[in-house]
């Protein structure tokens, strides 16, 4: 395996791990430090759609045809990019890819006497590292805690369902509402109506939209 590690052929894949121990030596300087690099979250981009230049509503890209098949439609839903931090993510992805690439070229070396072109061999593995990555972020993420989870910011609820908890809703004077995101966490907000006329009285179901200043107005589902 040390022979094959530094073989021209496993240039990609030796790179990826070398990678991979370079951010935890930085990951242990910032844990020095007291902070936490792997845990650093970068936010996909979602999809806002204006309304009147004046709101936006976020659609979602994942399709419910009634079976459980375990894959979103869209790739950061399909490999795992939303379960967790991306850092982690990244880790996984370079992980997975590094070693399949260094097994498949090692395998081949013993059984055939020479591995792949490196471009063919991480083509090869690329599906590797993609899914084995979706495998570990499903696995940190039922480990990490559900509750106020920092998965999914308060900004991107907008698009979401929830319902008045605490009080009646009327313009100018807001409720609270409860809403549940995609990962199943619960975010609790101020939320008024959209339209000035209306009055959502608590218990009702609403649907959340975000203005771009940050506000939240809902309608009313009921």
């Amino acid at each position: 395996m040390t022979e094959i590690f530094f073989n021209a052929q496993s240039y990609p894949f030796t790179l990826s791990l070398t990678l991979v121990a370079g951010l935890f030596l930085l990951e242990i300087i910032m844990l020095i430090l007291g902070g936490s690099f792997l845990s650093m979250e970068a936010d996909a981009p979602d999809m806002d759609v204006d309304l009147d230049a004046d709101f936006d509503i976020e659609l979602d890209l994942d399709v419910d045809t009634g079976l459980d098949t375990g894959l979103a439609i869209a790739p950061s839903g399909l490999f795992g990019l939303k379960e967790v931090p991306f850092m982690m993510w990244l880790v996984s992805f370079l992980t997975m890819f590094g070693l399949s690439g260094l097994v498949l070229q090692s395998a081949l070396k013993a059984t055939i006497g020479a591995p792949l072109p490196a471009v063919l061999a991480a083509l090869i593995a690329l599906p590797a590292g993609l899914f084995g990555a979706r495998f570990i972020a499903r696995v940190i993420a039922r480990i990490m805690p559900k509750h106020e989870s920092e998965a999914m910011r308060t900004r991107y609820l907008g698009g979401h369902h929830g319902t008045i908890t605490q009080g009646v809703a009327k313009r100018g004077k807001p409720a609270e509402a409860k809403i549940k995101d995609r990962f199943g966490n619960f975010h609790y907000l101020r939320v008024e109506p959209l339209d000035d006329a209306d009055v959502i009285p608590e218990g009702a179901d609403v649907h959340v939209i975000r203005r771009k200043d940050g506000m939240f107005f809902v309608v009313d589902i009921t």
